[in-house]
């Protein structure tokens, strides 16, 4: 008799976050989307998430650890959705509406549209979400 595999649920978000810390992560166990994530469509993993593709507004990325895109991200994206503070948020260009990592929440408030450089990376710096061009 072949035994079924159970898949846990993972249960990740703003509101589950208990304790925060800051670890690295450097290495994480990863999880590659090679597609456009699409409007009301989420994406939850444990460890860390690269898309290759564009993340649509209204569609939401959750990540334990890491949210690496390869594209436009227009919807959500929550790193360290497991408390962790030294999560990162990268992409070719965040237009994003709202950007969490760990407990922490930034809103777009129109920034890149005033800007000639694209935000492309976000970290947390003096216990705030710092968006910054490279």
């Amino acid at each position: 008799m072949e035994e079924e595999e159970k898949k846990e649920e993972v249960e990740l978000g703003l509101y589950l976050i208990k304790e925060v810390f800051e670890e690295d992560v450097e290495e994480s166990k990863t999880k590659y989307i090679i597609s456009p994530i699409r409007s009301g469509n989420k994406i939850m993993y444990e460890g860390s998430i690269v898309v290759i593709g564009d993340v649509n507004a209204g569609a939401e990325i959750v990540a334990g650890e890491n949210i690496v895109v390869l594209g436009d991200l227009r919807g959500v994206a929550h790193a360290g959705a497991k408390g962790n503070k030294k999560a990162i948020i990268a992409a070719d260009n965040i237009e994003a509406p709202q950007l969490r990592i760990a407990n922490l929440l930034w809103e777009n408030e129109g920034e890149n549209e005033s800007n000639d450089k694209l935000k492309t990376y976000a970290h947390v710096e003096n216990n705030e979400i710092v968006l910054t061009s490279y």
